[in-house]
């Protein structure tokens, strides 16, 4: 149940190629908690960088945001956050984030945002729908860390839902639904795993994997006691998942940013750097 006190807000994004054929932004709103970076046009990656941030405290009992993303023909869009974003203490309510992305006709999209902490009693429902038209190639990523490892804040939040479907050329490439809960047996496979584990999700869609995902391997060689990594290959037209556990901070991070890395080198392009500092 939403509170009457939270934040109804969001982003409308979209972009297109200009007539000197850089993609730039056609149309943008966005309104608290969200607010929208200046865009820049990076010439290495070819790809247009935006940076999302949230200038309150974070996601708040009864905030709803509602992200919508599309990118036109050909464009290449990038999108991250300067930082993480924290669910915090919940009394009663939830907080909700529904996010829908379209990649027209040979269009890139790279949804990378910072990792989501869920904080304290902490319950927060995501709904993410991303339609991929022919030719257009996606990568989503997804960090999730269980509570404020650095205060020994571990499994203390109260429920994470979280439902994506994804359509590529009207046909139903993906529909995955899970949630956590420390109430119950959900959370058991983290917490046999590591003390205090985080959590990495890459989801890859493009025609060119279709037959193979080439730095497969490389990904599982990843594996060591701190990390635990693996890969699927979807029943559908072109697209994989790679989700990873890993036992600290550092380990995640090095294992993030490579396979990033690989999975770009697979799409035959540059991944573009995020510009945090």
């Amino acid at each position: 149940m939403l509170s009457p006190r939270g934040v109804d807000g969001g982003i409308q994004l979209e972009c297109r190629v200009n007539e000197i054929g850089r993609t730039c932004i056609s149309n943008q709103y966005f309104s608290p908690p969200v607010h929208l970076s200046k865009p820049y046009f990076d010439k290495e990656s070819a790809s247009l960088l935006v940076n999302l941030s949230c200038p309150t405290a974070g996601l708040l009992e009864g905030d709803r945001v509602v992200s919508s993303i599309e990118v036109g023909s050909g464009a290449s869009l990038v999108v991250t956050t300067p930082g993480a974003t924290r669910a915090h203490f919940m009394r009663s309510g939830l907080a909700l984030v529904e996010q829908r992305f379209v990649v027209r006709t040979g269009g890139f999209l790279e949804f990378n945002p910072g990792a989501l902490i869920l904080q304290r009693q902490a319950n927060l429902r995501q709904d993410t729908i991303l339609e991929i038209e022919e030719g257009g190639e996606a990568l989503l990523v997804e960090k999730l860390l269980p509570g404020r490892l650095a205060h020994g804040e571990i499994f203390r939040f109260d429920r994470f839902a979280s439902r994506l479907r994804v359509r590529m050329k009207g046909r139903l490439a993906l529909l995955e639904s899970f949630r956590l809960s420390p109430e119950d047996a959900s959370i058991l496979p983290w917490k046999k795993s590591f003390p205090e584990p985080i959590y990495g999700a890459f989801y890859v869609f493009s025609e060119k994997v279709s037959e193979g995902l080439p730095s497969r391997d490389e990904i599982h060689e990843m594996a060591t006691g701190k990390l635990l990594v693996g890969s699927s290959a979807l029943n559908g037209p072109g697209g994989w998942i790679i989700k990873l556990l890993a036992a600290d901070a550092l380990s995640f991070k090095g294992a993030v940013n490579r396979i990033r890395e690989l999975l770009h080198c697979d799409l035959g392009r540059k991944p573009t750097a995020f510009r945090r500092y």
